[in-house]
Formats: structure tokens, C-alpha cells, sequence
């Protein structure tokens, strides 16, 4: 099923992320057009850079992935009328969304001294100044705890939309894991993509989840490569948008990016042939540690961003932008990655433990209550419906 290759690619795609936002942070375009002109080297660089780090898709790619091993982890519980897997599904994604966010919000707080005093430079670009309130009150921090306020660490409006889409999994799986609603359901929510609903909705993402559910559910025939179909489809979806950002809705471009990003998860999860680079450890481990890295990594690159601004001054960012981004991206990752460590170590893996001993409690306590009912009314062999088999 190469799960080991999906854990890499969420590696390769936190990273774009971050390299997203690294590059984002001071206005590269303004700076280098007031310096060196717009038919300069480091203009072309720039914009490369720019147009290749593509965020937005990588976050497709997540939500994508997330509908996928998320219908794995359920296809061998869900047999049977019992429903008691749906509560344990809930503690589990509850305990892995939550913890390592909090972590990252007490982050935040620490660095928020710092990280104001960059705010105010003129390197920064109108993204990065929007980024953060000018102040930050308990109640902005209570919300930001709970998900809801995205303003203490931008990342997390994905967050939100991985929980409310949590909170649909089981109904969304049920729907695609039953061949007679499979097609109906998947026609129905790519309608709900392309209807004309506000994209603050986020309706839209409910087609990447349920692409996702779909594909361990799928079946291939004939001698497809799909090694060669996926690996051909990455550079398609990181720069369509290139593309298409002229001439549709920003809405359309990311659904036609969700569509691509499950072929290329499809053919992920079909592939036989060997991809080296999402089979080394460098990808598998970033792949491991890669939602502390996301959750964490944001407030350290603006705190850093304010030390090179406190350090250098705007003036020599704005004299080097380029070295200071580049420089910017070295040392985000040098914190980000050795703090995220320990973040997946002490806080996710611990977080996890928990939340499947709590759910197995719970299934335990469901299956023996189902068999001791059974038994009471005479039954020899009772059936244990949260497995589908005979006990």
C-alpha cells in the first residue's frame, strides 16, 4: 500500500510549505524591482523560486493523503453494525490534531516579543504584515487553543478544515466504502465544489477527502505505470496554476489542483515500481516529524525574520534580499527540525499512545458489552459486531 511512500511525500510537501512561507515573508518582488530591475537574474530567480514553491498545492496534497490513510486506518474496524469505531476514530484525530498545535501556540507567545518588533520594517511584505494582530488578548489565544482563531499561527486554518472534515470522516467513509452510494456521493460533493459557494467556506476541500477515502477502496486493470503518470503529474501541479490564475477563479484552480493531487496519491498507492527519493530515510523521517514541522514552524520564521531585521537592519535586507530569504530559509529549518523532533517525539507520539489506549478501552468495553449481551439471551457463539467475525 506504500504508506511508506505517502509518509514521504507529506515530507516533501510540509516542505514546500515552509519554503512557501520563508519566501513569502520580506516583499522579494518590490525589493528586487527597486534594486535591480525586472529583466534582472534575480528577478527570473525569484520568481522561480516562487512559482515552484507551491504551497497552496501541497496543502491538496495533505488533505488528500489525510482522506486516504484515514479510510486505511478504518476499513479494518468498521465492519459490522456496531458504531462504537466512529467515537474511538474521534479521540484519535482529536489527540493527534490538538496537542502538537498547542505546543505551537506557546510557541507563538514566547516569540511574540520578538516577532513584533519585525512587523513594523518595510522589507516585509503585505502577506507577512497581515499575518499577525497587533495585539494578541486571551481571548484570541482561548480560540487559537480551540482551532477557531487562525491569526496566532496562519497554518492552522488548515487545521480547521482538517477537523471539520474529521468531525464528516466517518459519514464521508461509510458513503465511499459502499459500492451502491460510492458514485452518487463523489458526483454529489464534486457538484458541491464546483457551485458558485464562497471559497471561505472551504466547502470545496470536501472532494479532496473523499477522493482520498475512495482510493484504497479503488481497483486498477491493464499494465498501467503508474510510477511514471504520478512522477509526470507533480510538475503539472506545481505550476498550473501559473497557468490558470488569469483566467478563472481562484476557487476552480484549487478543486482542478485537488483532482490532481488524488491522481497522483492514486497512483502513489497502486504504484509496484520503485521511487527512490520517497523511499530514502532523508523524506520518510522529515515525512515522520512533518506536522510538528508545519505547526511549528511559522513563528519561527517570523521570529528569526525580526532577529535578521534586528541584526542587519531593513536597509541590507533590502540590499540583499535574496541572500537574507536564503539565509532565512537555512536557519528556519536548523530550529524547526531539531524542535520538531522533540515536538513528534515527547508530544505527538505520547498524545497518540494515549488516544489508542483510550479508544481501545472504549472498543473493549463495546465488544464485551455486545458479547455479554448475546450471551445472557443464549447465544453459543456470540458475534462480535465491531469485528465482523465470530468470538
Amino acid at each position: 500500500m506504500n504508506v511508506r511512500s505517502f509518509t514521504s511525500l507529506r515530507g516533501v510537501a510540509c516542505l514546500a510549505v515552509v519554503g512557501t512561507h520563508v519566501w513569502t515573508i520580506f516583499d522579494l518582488h518590490r525589493l528586487i524591482l527597486g534594486r535591480y530591475g525586472s529583466s534582472s537574474l534575480e528577478e527570473f530567480i525569484s520568481t522561480l523560486v516562487d512559482r515552484t514553491l507551491n504551497g497552496q498545492a501541497a496543502v491538496e496534497i495533505f488533505f488528500v493523503l489525510s482522506g486516504c490513510v484515514l479510510a486505511l486506518s478504518l476499513q479494518t474496524v468498521s465492519d459490522g453494525p456496531d458504531r462504537s469505531w466512529i467515537k474511538a476514530f474521534y479521540i484519535k484525530r482529536l489527540f493527534r490534531i490538538y496537542p502538537a498545535l498547542w505546543v505551537s501556540i506557546a510557541l507563538t507567545l514566547c516569540l511574540w516579543p520578538l516577532i513584533k518588533t519585525g512587523l513594523p520594517s518595510p522589507a516585509y511584505s503585505a502577506w507577512a504584515l497581515d499575518a499577525y494582530p497587533s495585539q494578541i488578548d486571551a481571548r484570541s489565544v482561548l480560540l487559537s487553543l480551540a482551532a477557531i482563531y487562525v491569526h496566532l499561527n496562519w497554518p492552522m486554518w488548515t487545521l480547521r478544515v482538517e477537523l471539520f472534515y474529521s468531525v464528516m470522516f466517518p459519514a464521508i467513509f461509510l458513503m465511499v466504502a459502499n459500492e451502491r452510494t460510492r458514485a452518487p456521493f463523489i458526483i454529489l460533493i464534486a457538484l458541491l465544489a464546483l457551485a458558485p459557494i464562497p471559497r471561505s467556506f472551504s466547502l470545496h476541500y470536501a472532494l479532496a477527502f473523499s477522493l482520498g477515502a475512495f482510493i484504497p477502496s479503488s481497483r486498477v486493470s491493464g499494465n498501467v505505470n503508474h510510477r511514471l503518470i504520478g512522477l509526470a503529474l507533480v510538475p503539472i501541479l506545481m505550476y498550473i496554476r501559473i497557468a490558470l490564475e488569469t483566467r478563472i477563479g481562484l476557487k476552480t484552480i484549487e478543486t482542478i489542483e485537488i483532482l490532481i493531487a488524488f491522481l497522483i496519491v492514486y497512483c502513489l498507492f497502486h504504484n509496484k515500481k520503485p521511487i527512490p527519493l520517497l523511499e530514502g530515510r532523508l523524506f520518510g523521517y522529515i515525512g515522520k516529524i512533518s506536522y510538528s514541522i508545519y505547526v511549528l514552524h511559522f513563528p519561527i520564521v517570523f521570529g528569526i525574520a525580526a532577529a535578521l531585521v534586528a541584526m542587519f537592519g531593513t536597509a541590507e535586507i533590502q540590499h540583499n534580499p535574496l541572500l537574507m530569504a536564503s539565509l532565512l530559509g537555512v536557519l528556519t529549518l536548523l530550529v524547526a527540525v531539531p524542535l520538531s523532533m522533540v515536538s513528534n517525539r515527547f508530544v505527538e507520539d505520547r498524545g497518540n499512545a494515549l488516544a489508542k489506549h483510550l479508544a481501545t478501552q472504549r472498543l473493549t468495553r463495546s465488544r464485551d458489552g455486545s458479547v455479554t449481551q448475546r450471551t445472557v439471551h443464549g447465544s453459543t457463539t456470540p458475534h462480535d459486531p465491531a469485528r465482523g467475525d465470530r468470538v
